[in-house]
């Protein structure tokens, strides 16, 4: 297979200038009506960029890479579409005596649309749903792609029980008869639980648990669990960097994972921790909805 290097590259350049203006053309006189243009995930209305890049690694030795781009685009503050082109390098160890094997090439390619409702009162609990699809550009045979278009729903509820703090809860499920392939999980469903806490401004902090919901795929491998935590840093006007990471409980779930984002795209914390390494590793099975009310 071809490697994506030329591709990876032109994706930076592509994407990174654009981030550059976005963060700093906005003048100052602008700023009170900018704010108020965002959806109800906090992101600014229009066209948003971000990059993305993760790692993770199993118990059994094996490693995976990845690198892309989040694509946005919110017309009104209850509407997004979104997707994320990505590409994947994975090392499997020697077994037996053979050498390692090492693959580069692009997953399949999530699109989702998502629509959020904000209710005010008590709590201020914000309503979402989405639905994804997940377009087979990957190669089936190195395991990067399903070989089929594939189809999920996702929703979820944010609270925000005071002015710095959030509870968030999710579930999603495949609609696709053929599943596609996942990191994360051994089920056509999925769901997770998370609290946050805004410590300043500019930082917020962030810890979750991701289960596998519904029937297993496979019995003998178990339910995938795991644990995550993660912050969000304002770095200039809309532009934030998030980091997170994870580790895997039981199941196939990866020992451990980490992945970044930097960008105008990502609406919290919750969106940096499942989308880019759900999008790149999972091929699109989750529409990496964000439950934290803004």
């Amino acid at each position: 297979m071809r490697s994506p290097h030329r591709f990876l590259v032109a994706l930076l350049v592509v994407t990174a200038a654009p981030l550059y203006a976005q963060s700093h053309a906005t003048p100052a006189s602008a700023d009170a009506d900018t704010a108020q243009a965002v959806d109800n995930e906090g992101v600014r209305l229009g066209l948003q960029l971000g990059v993305l890049t993760g790692a993770l690694g199993y118990r059994d030795g094996r490693s995976e890479q990845d690198i892309g781009a989040l694509v946005r685009w919110a017309p009104t503050r209850w509407f997004a579409l979104s997707t994320s082109p990505t590409a994947v390098h994975a090392v499997t160890p020697p077994v037996n005596g053979t050498q390692s094997v090492s693959r580069s090439g692009l997953v399949d390619l999530p699109v989702s649309a998502s629509l959020s409702h904000h209710f005010s009162g008590f709590l201020a609990p914000v309503l979402t749903g989405g639905l994804g699809i997940s377009l087979p550009t990957g190669d089936s045979a190195s395991g990067f792609g399903s070989g089929h278009a594939g189809s999920s729903a996702e929703i979820g509820v944010g609270l925000t029980p005071s002015e710095n703090c959030w509870l968030s809860l999710g579930a999603g499920r495949s609609l696709s008869s053929a599943a596609a392939q996942s990191a994360f999980s051994s089920s056509a469903g999925w769901g997770d639980l998370s609290a946050g806490l805004s410590v300043s401004e500019r930082v917020s902090l962030e810890a979750g648990y991701d289960s596998d919901l519904g029937p297993l795929d496979d019995r003998t491998t178990g339910r995938s669990t795991s644990v995550g935590a993660g912050f969000e840093y304002a770095v200039h006007g809309s532009t934030m960097l998030n980091v997170s990471t994870a580790h895997g409980l039981s199941g196939i779930a990866p020992k451990w994972s980490i992945a970044l984002g930097i960008g105008t795209a990502f609406p919290t914390l919750g969106h940096a921790e499942a989308a880019p390494l759900r999008k790149a590793f999972s091929n699109g099975r989750a529409t990496g909805i964000s439950h934290r009310p803004r």
